[in-house]
């Protein structure tokens, strides 16, 4: 899997803009307090209260056919497991990192590598932080149940996606093999459907 950092996202949300925590990718780390890793670091509250009525309503799946590898030791991530589903995923295995307060997932679909990545550290940025102000997401598309602000960006090797829902940040990211001619990474239809269809992997509860 390769090395992925959140830390520049930028990710709005209802109440607050706040930054992720910049980290590479949750399992070559050790577990460390969210103060460890930076002093204005907070952890962000969780509405799992929202993630029950979504699930509920219907307005959020469950990945029940995920075929997903995850250590039998490894902690349960204390914000909701999102991973998209896709016919072509589903046949797929996806392995999952999980951490205390984060997660990591990667899949292999064709020649196209996905990872996502979900996040609860996170530093709230001040309406008159100059970062806040230039960095807003703003296109908005339903996630998860919710129309909520997203942030796309270009990559060398495909596109990167940012936002924000029940109260965690996450990251689609996706990398081609032929980035310049595979249109899945030329054009942001294949990773806008991708997240339009982010679903539940784990559990409802704390």
């Amino acid at each position: 899997m390769r090395l992925l950092t959140i830390g520049v996202a930028v990710v709005a949300s209802a109440t607050a803009t706040f930054l992720a925590i910049a980290q590479q990718n949750p399992n070559t780390l050790p577990a460390r307090p969210a103060s460890m890793l930076r002093p204005d670091a907070k952890l962000m509250p969780i509405d799992w209260a929202e993630v029950r009525e979504a699930v509920k309503n219907q307005r959020l799946q469950r990945a029940a056919n995920l075929k997903m590898a995850i250590a039998a030791n490894a902690p349960r991530p204390s914000l909701p497991l999102l991973l998209p589903i896709e016919q072509r995923i589903a046949a797929a295995k996806v392995n999952v990192f999980p951490k205390p307060d984060a997660y990591a997932a990667s899949m292999r679909m064709d020649d196209i590598t996905i990872e996502i990545h979900g996040e609860r550290r996170a530093i709230v940025l001040a309406k008159e932080d100059p970062l806040a102000r230039i960095s807003r997401p703003k296109l908005r598309m339903n996630i998860a149940g919710a129309t909520v602000p997203l942030a796309i960006d270009k990559t060398e090797g495909g596109f990167d996606v940012t936002f924000s829902r029940f109260g965690g940040a996450y990251l689609v990211a996706i990398e081609c093999k032929n980035p310049e001619t595979d249109e899945r990474c030329t054009k942001p239809d294949f990773i806008k459907a991708l997240v339009e269809r982010m679903a539940l992997a784990g559990s409802e509860q704390p």
